[in-house]
């Protein structure tokens, strides 16, 4: 991975986090807007051997050769980026609240405090050890929803008062159309919290138009609260692509920081499975990521780094603490495919040690 000069690598950046993690700081943490009922499939060739590359998956659908490709539903479960993010903040410690599209019986055992504006989307997920296929049949409540959804599903709360917190968690910008109305909504209200954390999704599936407004209101939301952009590689590219610069940048790092100047936000955040690295007006930090021998499911990972980092600038952490802690988060979910409590990152940070 190549990053420009003058970047700090925060080698040491995991050094007392097991510690830190042990405090009772619980700040609020509250999530939105989307939610999905989540479908894992494995499947099978025609000897019953499970087919473990998604490239073999999809060669054998291209070449016809096979009437059928067997599969075998694995488990069914609560998803969606703001649910993945509620989960990861409640088991860290925050006081967590979901407004979510959550109207499925399997959303009834989220430990922490929810509230529904609807159906949510189904997705079906097929698992390979290179790359895992989603293939999502989006909500029309999650597609159409606006800020008003809230206030209808909470009535004891307007929009200000539901999302006031020490952190906002904010994902699926590409599955909800009027996000970005609803982003330049809170820039207006004013929302009271310290960070504001958006994990946008794919990107790609969005005109290059739609991509500048939202970097457009967001910028606009970050006079009123510190504003992080989050996402993984090829979503950083999408981005930079939406905003055509006249000089294409050679590095992560040049990209992360042309979508924080063209934006005008806090932060630039990019999660990867190599690095975690931000931009800010201060500079890039680069934070290495934690290895993980036997990855069991990447779905998930990056929402689940998102609130990680959300936590801790919430609890007022530097930069290379709080992509730290976003890093053992995900590579918690990574390596176990469920969501790592206080006990259990600590359990990780002293056997990486």
């Amino acid at each position: 991975m190549v990053f420009a000069r003058g970047v700090v690598i925060a080698a040491m950046a995991y050094n007392g986090l097991a510690e830190l993690l042990a405090t009772d700081d619980a700040p609020r943490v509250v999530t939105f807007p989307d939610g999905s009922v989540d479908v894992y499939y494995a499947a099978f060739d025609e000897r019953g051997e499970r087919i473990e590359e998604r490239e073999a998956f999809g060669d054998r659908i291209v070449r016809g050769t096979h009437e059928s490709i067997p599969v075998e539903r694995e488990s069914r479960e609560a998803g969606g980026q703001a649910v993945n993010m509620a989960k990861q903040a409640h088991a860290l410690g925050a006081e967590t609240v979901c407004y979510g599209h959550l109207d499925d019986p399997v959303f009834a055992d989220l430990p922490m405090q929810t509230v529904s504006m609807g159906d949510p989307s189904q997705v079906s997920v097929f698992q390979f050890d290179d790359e895992d296929l989603l293939l999502a049949e989006r909500s029309a409540d999650v597609t159409r929803w606006t800020t008003e959804a809230i206030e209808t599903a909470d009535t004891a709360a307007s929009v200000s008062d539901a999302l006031a917190a020490d952190a906002v968690c904010c994902g699926n910008w590409a599955s909800v159309d009027g996000l970005t109305d609803a982003i330049a909504t809170l820039a207006a209200a004013p929302l009271d919290a310290t960070t504001f954390v958006l994990d946008p999704g794919s990107v790609r599936v969005r005109p290059r138009e739609a991509l500048s407004d939202l970097l457009a209101a967001l910028g606009e939301l970050d006079a009123r609260t510190e504003v992080v952009y989050s996402v993984n590689r090829t979503e950083l590219e999408g981005t930079v692509d939406a905003i055509e610069p006249s000089t294409r940048p050679s590095s992560d790092g040049e990209r992360l920081a042309l979508v924080r100047e063209t934006a005008g936000i806090t932060a630039a955040v990019l999660h990867e499975t190599d690095v975690a690295a931000v931009a800010t007006r201060d500079g890039e930090t680069i934070v290495e990521t934690l290895d993980v021998a036997d990855p069991r499911r990447r779905t998930g990972a990056g929402d689940r780094f998102s609130a990680g980092v959300a936590v801790g600038r919430a609890r007022s952490w530097p930069w290379e603490t709080a992509l730290a802690l976003g890093n053992v988060c995900a590579a918690y979910a990574v390596e176990t495919a469920s969501t790592g409590d206080k006990d259990a990152l600590q359990t990780v940070l002293r056997r990486a040690a």
